[in-house]
């Protein structure tokens, strides 16, 4: 390695994904045109799902999930702490109340007997929002079950998952697929499997709530004359007549954003070998080691990883010296995540403290997430190793 600098995650950009962009740029849509349409059956192919709504962010795409089931002040979402902040800021920002549900400390992802425990003693919520963190997959079905018993709507978090699979009942399903949730999310950020440069999209297979999603999208208009009121006055408007029908927002996705999006879907089957290859690498090489909590085995079997996320047993001291000492050798991790509800925001609005979901902060306590990613070369990942193993 002639300069070594290795990020957590990086994106791999290839020259078939640049000649879609480039051809795209050429042509006479740049934003809202055909390559939308496309990425989303493109989506849909993939996951099963009925419907596919892109849009600017996974962040955008959580927020717009919530304003399509009419979250709104009074509401209750439930989340994983285990999570970045939109998970639970697409609640606030509809005028719900975000709370937070702990971990199961294996797949560190939502405990549905957590879950269960919650709904037992506290108002049902109107939402909850699993997280399929570092690309194992929730327990989506057990969640359903839930929701159906304690009438609360599911929006699987696959911002970590696409490609990822699980099986229920004998049967194989794609995260994504909407199967056992109302609505999943991706998110095509640049340290995602794949991107868009940045990125979302909102999964569904009910037609009404892909309806809305798209009138949301795009500020809560609809141009098409069956969306239109009855009170529209024909003789005064023409075709150029528009209604806004609920109050959206701009989280339209561009067409150059999306032919980048169509062309890296086709490698997703590649990136998700090679980054189980590397995820398989690493458990070998820390397979030993009482030192280390290696992450579930679900990430080298039937998900498509983006994180690989290891835990010191000796706990934050041996994490943060860590942490500083792989980047004095140029071997850049990250820690994910802080939980959510000690964000000061949080502590304040609601007088959520520590002790509040105990396995996710000592999960968080003990975490760090090595570089994962389809252009990690073998010898880059030796070097990883080599480097962890020696400042152990």
């Amino acid at each position: 390695m002639e300069q070594i600098h290795i990020s957590y995650a990086r994106q791999w950009i290839e020259d078939d994904d640049i000649q879609q962009v480039v051809q795209t740029l050429a042509s006479d849509f740049l934003t809202t045109g055909p390559q939308i349409e496309r990425f989303e059956a493109a989506l849909c192919d993939l996951t099963g799902a009925g419907h596919a709504v892109v849009c600017s962010s996974g962040t955008a795409a959580l927020h717009l999930a919530c304003m399509a089931l009419g979250i709104a002040s009074g509401d209750t979402g439930l989340t994983s702490p285990n999570s970045f902040l939109a998970s639970a800021n697409c609640i606030e920002l509809c005028g719900g109340r975000a709370d937070f549900v702990d971990i199961d400390s294996y797949t560190l992802c939502m405990d549905p007997e957590a879950l269960a425990d919650y709904c037992r003693n506290n108002s049902a919520p109107q939402v909850v929002i699993p997280v399929d963190f570092a690309g194992t997959p929730a327990d989506l079905p057990a969640i359903q079950a839930l929701g159906r018993e304690y009438g609360f709507h599911v929006i699987e978090d696959a911002a970590h998952a696409i490609g990822s699979t699980y099986t229920h009942n004998g049967k194989t399903y794609q995260c994504g697929s909407c199967a056992h949730t109302d609505l999943a999310i991706f998110s095509f950020h640049p340290a995602k499997t794949i991107t868009c440069g940045e990125g979302g999209a909102v999964m569904t297979n009910d037609k009404v709530l892909a309806d809305r999603l798209r009138m949301l999208r795009n500020h809560g208009m609809v141009k098409s004359p069956d969306l239109t009121s009855d009170a529209a006055d024909t003789d005064l408007h023409g075709p150029w007549y528009y209604e806004m029908h609920a109050l959206g927002a701009n989280f339209r996705i561009t067409d150059v954003q999306c032919a980048l999006g169509s062309s890296q879907l086709t490698h997703l089957g590649r990136f998700r070998d090679l980054r189980r290859k590397i995820v398989h690498t690493y458990n070998l090489a820390f397979k030993d080691d009482d030192r280390l909590i290696l992450p579930p085995k679900a990430l080298a079997k039937t998900a498509c990883p983006h994180l690989y996320p290891i835990q010191f047993v000796r706990g934050s001291r041996t994490r943060k010296r860590i942490y500083q000492e792989l980047a004095d050798h140029r071997i850049f991790c990250q820690v994910h995540y802080i939980p959510i509800y000690l964000q000061p925001y949080y502590a304040k609005k609601y007088a959520y403290s520590r002790g509040k979901c105990p396995e996710a902060e000592t999960y968080y306590s003990r975490a760090l997430s090595l570089p994962l990613f389809a252009a990690l070369a073998r010898d880059q990942v030796a070097y990883v190793i080599k480097t962890v193993k020696e400042l152990l």
